[in-house]
């Protein structure tokens, strides 16, 4: 008995199992089929690869086993392509009317200076390439002690100063009526300076006028510039017969050579054949700071001529500081980083190597 019961729990056991084998299979293969392997593929598409590996034009591996399913592609949004901007060149500027004819006699006039009350009441030129060379010439460039206007070189319009230079003349020219602004009645009264570029009008009202000094090794000497003048004649005499020997080899000087052009004379120019148009007084000094070293060592002295560059704003601050201390008479004009300012400098003889000074801020 014990034995016949032993066989009836095998016996159902075994018929248990057989009986769920068809559900688990179902559930094994359902899995399956959902899932795909590591090959990527689900079973399904395993099947459809076996059945068609028989066919000729079947890729694939040889051996039967199945490629990995390649990745999907993302879908990429591709950007639009951006014009580039074609710069807009900015509009070249014409001189006003009124300067033709100065220009026609002085290719560097560089604007108009008039003072009511005054003599002044002139042109000033800007010769970077030689900053003194007016200084006892007239505008067509012959000699004249009284000289012309002249500004200081390194001149932009974001520096935010101009600094002019004039004789002080006995008779009242040139800078002679200048030193009237050391009277404060009169100074209050003609607190307005008209100075014109080549392009706009300009006003400036009076900020200060004071008194200074200029160290002598700091004055450029007569043997220095008489150096200086001989070489710009010579580059210009060099210049001038250049131009005339290719005029004269092309024809375009209006004769008919009447020997061939290869022994033709060579022109001869001398500086008295020279007009300003000839010369290089031009020079570019880009936005350099010629004279950083010379303001880091200033030591309180208030070198003014080394602060024609007042983009920064300590140096102009500096600068407007000190015009302020020293003038003469308070003008009731204030200035701020950003304005425009006018100094006019010329001789004065309270000391030796003295300076008289008069300063201007922009009217907006």
């Amino acid at each position: 008995m014990k034995n016949s019961g032993k066989y009836a729990i095998v016996f159902i056991t075994v018929l248990v199992t057989i009986m769920l084998m068809p559900v688990v299979a179902s559930l094994i293969f359902s899995h399956k089929a959902d899932a795909p392997d590591n090959t990527g593929y689900s079973v399904e598409e395993q099947l459809e690869q076996v059945d068609n590996s028989g066919s000729a034009d079947a890729a694939g591996p040889r051996d039967g086993s199945l490629p990995a399913k390649p990745e999907p592609t993302p879908d990429i949004e591709e950007e639009p392509e951006v014009p580039e901007e074609t710069p807009v060149p900015e509009p070249e500027r014409v001189p006003l009317p009124r300067y033709d004819e100065y220009l026609a006699i002085n290719p560097y006039v560089a604007g108009w200076l008039a003072i009511d009350g005054t003599k002044i009441d002139d042109p000033v030129v800007y010769t970077p390439g030689s900053q003194n060379y007016f200084l006892h010439r007239s505008l067509d460039g012959s000699d004249s002690e009284k000289g012309t206007f002249f500004i200081a070189v390194n001149w932009q319009d974001k520096f935010h100063n101009t600094l002019i230079y004039g004789h002080n003349m006995k008779d009242g020219s040139g800078f002679g009526s200048l030193q009237k602004f050391a009277d404060k009645d009169f100074g209050l009264k003609h607190n307005v300076i008209t100075f014109d570029t080549l392009y706009e009008d300009r006003e400036y009202e009076l900020l200060g006028v004071f008194y200074s000094q200029i160290e002598e090794d700091e004055l450029e000497t007569e043997e220095d510039r008489a150096a200086k003048d001989q070489m710009i004649a010579a580059a210009g005499i060099a210049k001038k017969e250049e131009e005339l020997k290719a005029e004269q080899e092309s024809g375009m000087d209006g004769t008919v050579p009447t020997v061939p052009p290869t022994v033709a004379p060579e022109p001869e120019v001398t500086e008295e054949d020279l007009t300003v148009a000839d010369l290089d007084l031009n020079r570019d000094f880009g936005d350099e700071d010629i004279y950083r070293i010379e303001k880091d060592e200033d030591n309180g002295r208030f070198r003014y001529y080394y602060y024609n560059d007042l983009a920064d704003e300590d140096d102009f601050n500096y600068f407007v500081n000190n015009v302020k201390e020293r003038s003469l008479y308070d003008t009731g004009v204030e200035a701020k980083y950003g304005d425009d300012l006018l100094t006019l400098s010329t001789c004065s003889y309270q000391v030796k190597n003295g300076r008289f000074v008069v300063v201007a801020v922009r009217r907006k």
